[in-house]
């Protein structure tokens, strides 16, 4: 399969394109890949593409939504019961969990619980369909970044996600 390619025309300073072919040469690559690269770079560093997250939820229209929305920026794996999610976070490291206050089995909040003992750096947002401020003050004790309500609008949670691992790298 033949991949499609694009022209860009970019316009840059005369000091920097001596800077860029400096290092293009350096290299031993054309500016053009060079320059190519450098896209490639900030594009990954912005998309968070090492980034991981795992959403945690019984309702699989809202798991797998939310999994479709985030797959294109996150590696995204997802869950249907806190034991499932519980068994993937002891075998993988996760960023940021997403996890819904009702789960069958253990409670989200549970798992935060036990999450936060075992793994606390990992990063947490609680969503549910049944808020309540009881629920929301337990979830930030344990270290929840915010407790959404369903429907979650997915831009909103991606945002989150991403200024949430932006203050999380600039703290490492």
């Amino acid at each position: 399969m033949k991949e499609e390619t694009k022209q860009l025309h970019v316009r840059i300073p005369e000091e920097v394109y001596k800077k860029l072919k400096l290092r293009c040469v350096y290299e031993g690559v054309s500016i053009q890949d060079c320059i190519a690269k450098l896209i490639a770079e900030r594009i990954r560093e912005y998309s968070g593409e090492e980034n991981s997250v795992l959403i945690i939820d019984d309702e699989a229209i809202i798991r797998e939504s939310l999994r479709d929305w985030l797959k294109d920026a996150y590696k995204v794996a997802t869950a249907e019961t806190s034991e499932e999610a519980l068994a993937l976070i002891e075998r993988q490291d996760f960023d940021i969990l997403i996890v819904d206050v009702r789960l069958p089995g253990k409670s989200g909040i549970q798992v935060l619980r036990e999450v936060k003992e075992v793994k606390p750096h990992i990063k947490s947002i609680v969503i549910t369909a049944y808020p309540s401020a009881e629920m929301a003050v337990e979830a930030m004790k344990l270290g929840a970044i915010d407790y959404l309500i369903k429907p979650v609008a997915p831009d909103h949670l991606e945002r989150l996600i991403r200024e949430t691992l932006a203050r999380y790298k600039n703290e490492q």
